[in-house]
């Protein structure tokens, strides 16, 4: 019952900073940085350029190799304009859960390693277990990657990195990466009734969207992962706007393209496809208007996560967790970056994903208990 009410209690502090991407986080992370204070925690702060958002990593026992991450964003999706019954901001119980904004993405695993810290933290330990706050997850995954890379260049070499992003307390061993960004085509307007003298932007969007439903065609019939679903990699484009009235050759049109690529294959190699489609496009505008083109921006990346490839390391997380066998999710998460700066890494949380981000989002307390406990027990590696 102390531990269900240490968790909670966390919780419902966790909660009542209002930290949608679009806000500030600093003040969730005076709060973190005072919580731990008392226990001799190391603590270093990777701020953003303009000053308003960190990230915090915070470190108990000995500066050497070896250890653990436990890592988890701070920021959480605006609330405005769905059905809540309650305040968002106010933690409440109902029926054996926790509800308010965040409780399952990603607060609720926040407040169990808070709660579980100090458990951690009350004997002697041989080797550090981290505490990795992040900014910026829900737009992208762009502000976890400064403390990544520090993590990983520092001479810690952490054994293991556990982001609790909900599972339902299952090992999630590989996932999907991404690669999102716009599309944006400058043409020459001019009356439609004489086309050929202009370039028309909506028109060579047009073949350049046509492209990428081409590559996705490709992805169908091309690597698979099993396990994820679909197994494949995936393109696509979800939004589009261009041309200013229906007799003007369109001057400009701007699209959204993402794609999610399966663990070994690489989103650089899919973007250069478009590349080169897109140069081809941009040659022949350029005869008519040199002043035309074509630019691909990338808005994010979030890196795939592979198995690790250490069936010790996999079998004791699955006996910690009593599970027989890891899975594999089609979204992504900080993983593969916390990875591919150097950091065998798995996804663990409390909750089901199928909660966040929607109207009373709610975590289950029973799921809270199991993650702390498994924060706890997996942290003995380090005495």
């Amino acid at each position: 019952m102390a531990r269900a009410a240490a968790i909670a209690g966390q919780l419902e502090k966790l909660v009542s900073f209002p930290t949608v991407s679009s806000a500030s986080n600093l003040d969730l992370l005076d709060y973190v940085e005072a919580e731990v204070a008392p226990l001799g925690a190391r603590l270093r702060r990777f701020p953003n350029a303009e000053g308003d958002k960190a990230s915090v990593l915070v470190s108990v026992g000995p500066e050497a190799p070896g250890g653990l991450v436990y890592s988890g964003h701070t920021d959480i999706v605006p609330t405005e304009g769905q059905p809540w019954t309650g305040d968002p901001f106010a933690l409440r119980e109902r029926d054996g859960r926790l509800i308010g904004r965040g409780a399952t993405d990603m607060k609720g695993f926040l407040a169990c390693c808070l709660a579980a810290l100090p458990e951690i933290a009350s004997g002697p330990l041989r080797r550090p277990v981290h505490l990795a706050f992040s900014y910026d997850e829900e737009v992208g995954c762009t502000g976890v990657g400064d403390m990544a890379r520090w993590i990983g260049a520092s001479g810690l070499a952490p054994r293991l990195a556990v982001i609790g992003e909900a599972t339902m307390m299952d090992l999630v061993s590989a996932h999907k990466g991404g690669l999102i960004g716009w599309a944006t085509v400058k043409g020459k307007p001019g009356h439609s009734s004489q086309p050929d003298r202009y370039v028309n932007a909506v028109m060579v969007a047009a073949e350049l969207v046509s492209f990428i439903n081409r590559i996705r065609e490709d992805m169908r019939a091309g690597p698979r992962f099993e396990g994820l679903d679909p197994p494949w990699s995936t393109i696509q484009v979800n939004q589009i706007a261009g041309g200013l009235h229906g007799n003007i050759v369109a001057a400009e049109c701007r699209f959204f393209w993402e794609m999610r690529i399966i663990p070994g294959q690489s989103e650089d190699d899919v973007f250069a496809r478009m590349e080169a489609f897109a140069r081809d496009l941009e040659r022949d505008m350029k005869a008519i208007d040199p002043e035309t083109f074509i630019r691909l921006d990338v808005q994010s990346r979030i890196p795939g996560l592979s198995p690790s490839g250490d069936p010790t390391l996999e079998s004791e997380l699955l006996s910690l967790l009593g599970r027989k066998a890891p899975r594999a999710v089609p979204y992504g998460t900080e993983a593969g970056i916390f990875q591919r700066a150097g950091m065998p890494s798995v996804v663990i949380g409390p909750g089901d994903i199928a909660d966040a981000h929607q109207p009373d989002e709610s975590v289950a307390i029973d799921q809270l208990e199991q993650c702390t406990d498994m924060l706890v027990r997996l942290a003995e590696s380090c005495r």
